[in-house]
């Protein structure tokens, strides 16, 4: 319907506004990890999650892995994981 889709396009707008915000949260952590000082994860997969959140932009029908990793192994308060799960909440609401 095309009523929908001003407010469709703010959904996609503020995924993408996020999605960029978070990648810049993921190189911080990739990079404190390179000088021993990383507290999320392990480079590996952040930089799988990065990877994860490239492709989230690119598709509306990408199936992120991310979310069930940071559920199952992140610790519940982590900061990190709390913004990349958000964003996988925009991610599926975009559409």
């Amino acid at each position: 319907m095309v009523h929908n889709e001003p407010r469709r396009l703010n959904k996609t707008l503020y995924f993408f506004k996020e999605a960029e915000k978070v990648k810049i949260k993921l190189e911080g952590e990739i990079k404190a990890h390179k000088l021993a000082q990383g507290k999320e994860g392990t480079i590996n997969q952040l930089e799988n999650f990065y990877k994860d959140i490239e492709l989230m932009i690119e598709s509306e029908s990408h199936i992120p892995s991310y979310p069930r990793v940071i559920t199952d192994t992140w610790d519940y308060n982590s900061e990190l994981g709390n913004k990349l799960l958000d964003l996988y909440e925009f991610y599926k609401d975009r559409g």
